[in-house]
């Protein structure tokens, strides 16, 4: 039983190269000027020229076409708009403000029964 153990740790660590991710090439076609059109339109949006380009990088092929052919398909993402804010805030307001007065209210009825 041990030697069957070994034999399949053993073949496992052999094989392991083999169950690795395949990493495919870049772009099938070099197509600059989408690569130019999506990172210009990254840098619209606020993002430094090194991220836009790093973030071009990164898209495959059928990404990078799908964006470039209509640029505000890039949206950004992360940031709030201002009646998010404003939603937030009154609803943050008004968390606090019914914890305050459950809690007054449970102090009031604890000092109620303490007398």
């Amino acid at each position: 039983m041990k030697k069957i153990f070994l034999c399949a740790l053993g073949l496992h660590v052999v094989m392991r190269p083999c169950l690795a991710d395949v990493i495919p090439t870049r772009y099938a076609e070099d197509d600059a000027a989408a690569r130019q059109a999506v990172q210009e339109r990254l840098q619209d949006l606020g993002v430094s020229a090194a991220s836009a380009e790093a973030s071009v990088r990164e898209l495959t092929y059928d990404e990078l076409s799908y964006f470039a052919q209509e640029t505000c398909r890039i949206q950004p993402a992360g940031s709030l708009y201002w009646y998010e804010w404003l939603l937030g805030t009154a609803m943050l307001g008004a968390a606090v403000g019914a914890s305050v007065w459950i809690y007054m209210e449970h102090s009031e009825h604890n000092e109620n029964e303490h007398e």
